[in-house]
């Protein structure tokens, strides 16, 4: 049986392969604040890439994943 450790940290491998892949990281940002507290949405910025001559060859992208965010 694997251990919620192992499994954790094949995850986080996982992620960290993907975010790498794209150049990116995924950000929490406040976009609510009020007396009872603040709600945060997280978003993930792929850049734009660039060729040799300095053409874009990839626009970049924003992805807003909101305060939580599943695999369906």
């Amino acid at each position: 049986m694997q251990k919620s450790k192992e499994r954790a940290m094949q995850f986080e491998k996982e992620l960290k392969a993907l975010l790498k892949k794209y150049d990116t990281e995924i950000e929490m940002e406040e976009i609510h604040r009020s007396y009872t507290g603040s709600e945060y949405s997280m978003k993930v910025y792929i850049p734009a890439i660039w060729d040799k001559d300095g053409d874009c060859i990839a626009e970049s992208a924003e992805i807003d994943l909101g305060s939580y965010y599943d695999g369906d």
